[in-house]
């Protein structure tokens, strides 16, 4: 089901193809048919409101609103500790050498926990996040993560990895043992804006008490784009907001967001 969901998503070539197909077989053969041209204006429309900051907003206020960032050990709650949630990475393979890369949301998320990591003075960071299914990766993600909280100062002697995670639910299940067996108690949870309030759940449901610090969604030194022009890093949003809607409801469905759920 989350393969599913996954697929279905905004920017998804596949996607975008069958919808607008579908619009232009429908005007070659119904060419004066007011439905197969009202039809294709709104998904033109649609996809070039998808693909505007004020779009993605739009969108992603209803997920990440009133989420911060941890800037002290005060405001971290005594927390001690920071879980890192994986957000996407590439593997690549030449003459039987292998490396992974992060992409933009994961390494977003991996800078913002080593800041955490500093501002609170954690003993740990877990990098959590391992192979997905139907992936390409060669390599858990999470050891991308360490890699790149260690690029950034964070001792590698203080980064545990869990490797077996699959999807957030997942995380939430195997991240707590990990925590109980380093004597951690509270500990901040770092993802995406987007992907916060799921996370959160998720991982209250199987009885952890996370705080939450949230990445940025992109880097300081970049312009902020016009919010009605379409922008790549635009429809990357909206198909972030797009697919946690989807998956709130089916984690919801499932009972990975409740107290007490196993």
């Amino acid at each position: 089901m989350i393969q599913l969901l996954k697929s279905l998503r905004p920017a998804d070539p596949v996607l975008m193809l069958a919808v607008f197909g579908i619009g232009a077989l429908w005007v070659s053969v119904r060419p004066s048919s007011k439905w197969a041209r009202r039809y294709l204006l709104a998904v033109v429309a649609g996809y070039w409101l998808a693909s505007t900051p004020l779009g993605a907003g739009l969108l992603l206020s209803g997920l990440g609103t009133g989420i911060g960032r941890i800037e002290s050990r005060e405001a971290a709650g005594g927390a001690d500790a920071v879980v890192v949630l994986g957000g996407g990475a590439e593997s690549f393979r030449v003459g039987g050498l292998v490396t992974t890369e992060l992409n933009g949301t994961a390494l977003l998320r991996a800078m913002e926990g080593a800041r955490v990591f500093k501002a609170i003075g954690a003993k740990l960071v877990v990098a959590s996040a391992g192979i997905p299914d139907n992936s390409q990766l060669l390599q858990p993600e999470s050891e991308a993560l360490a890699r790149t909280m260690i690029a950034v100062g964070v001792p590698a002697t203080a980064i545990v990895q869990e490797t077996g995670s699959k999807t957030t639910r997942d995380q939430a299940v195997l991240v707590g043992p990990i925590l109980r067996a380093h004597d951690v108690g509270r500990f901040v949870l770092v993802t995406s804006p987007s992907h916060m309030r799921r996370a959160m759940a998720a991982f209250r449901a199987v009885g952890l008490d996370p705080v939450p610090s949230a990445a940025s969604m992109r880097s300081e030194h970049r312009r902020a784009p016009r919010a009605l022009l379409p922008d790549a890093d635009a429809l990357g949003l909206t198909d972030q907001a797009v697919y946690e809607y989807a998956a709130t409801v089916y984690y919801w469905w499932s009972g990975w967001l409740r107290a007490g759920s196993r």
